[in-house]
């Protein structure tokens, strides 16, 4: 699978960012991989949530 890249803006406070470049780094992560994995992640989860809304009951 080919790989683009995009610019995406995310609006934090400085506080936030402080907080998330302290995780990255103890964790070692990268911090767009990590971005990309919660998405996709909560992308999955949506779409079972909406798939056992929609079984009759």
């Amino acid at each position: 699978m080919n790989r683009k890249t995009i610019e995406l803006e995310v609006k934090v406070t400085m506080e936030e960012m402080k907080k998330i470049g302290e995780f990255c780094r103890e964790e070692g992560v990268n911090f767009s991989e990590w971005m990309r994995a919660l998405a996709l992640r909560e992308i999955e989860r949506k779409a079972q949530e909406k798939k056992e809304e929609e079984k009759p009951a």
